[in-house]
């Protein structure tokens, strides 16, 4: 990776894409810059943000790192860091109207051969997989997620709903 501009966090300090104990993991807390930094149980493999903008890079940190942690790396790392961070916008976004003071959840697992990420928030609405014009400034996240995953879907449940998709590692 030497050559390469160091990719950095939501406070500007370098990202380590390293596995291992020396690196802290976060836990559930209400300030997004908090949860960068604060340590959590070994086997937490899910994150509650708050509802702020900051939060899809902080998730999208955490994801990349708990991927990195469990083996997976490549090409595969980053089409999940990718899918997951369209998947938090759209937490972000669309997903706080109902109850805004309510967190978003992101999970993390990995079965065999394949990652699964889910995001939760607290509306009914299912995502809607758009083509927009080239030219269009928006709109393309749910089209990335449906052409990028194996697959994808929605659970809903009485407090909003859990949008999802999976990556087989076996094609990386």
């Amino acid at each position: 990776m030497s050559g390469e501009p160091a990719r950095r966090t939501s406070t500007g300090r370098p990202l380590r894409l390293v596995a291992g104990d020396d690196v802290p993991q976060p836990r559930p807390v209400p300030d997004a810059r908090e949860a960068a930094e604060a340590p959590a149980p070994e086997d937490e493999l899910a994150l509650e943000l708050p509802p702020q903008r900051r939060s899809v890079a902080v998730g999208r940190h955490w994801v990349v790192r708990v991927a990195a942690e469990a083996g997976v790396t490549g090409m595969a790392n980053q089409v999940v860091e990718l899918l997951a961070s369209e998947l938090l916008a759209n937490a972000v976004l669309h997903g706080t109207q109902r109850a805004p003071e309510r967190p978003i959840r992101i999970e993390f697992a990995l079965e065999d051969d394949r990652v699964r990420v889910a995001v939760s928030d607290s509306v009914l609405r299912r995502p809607v997989v758009l083509h927009p014009e080239p030219i269009a400034p928006a709109g393309r996240g749910m089209a990335i997620v449906e052409a990028m995953s194996d697959r994808w879907g929605v659970h809903k449940s009485p407090d909003g709903k859990t949008v999802w998709f999976e990556v087989d590692l076996a094609e990386y």
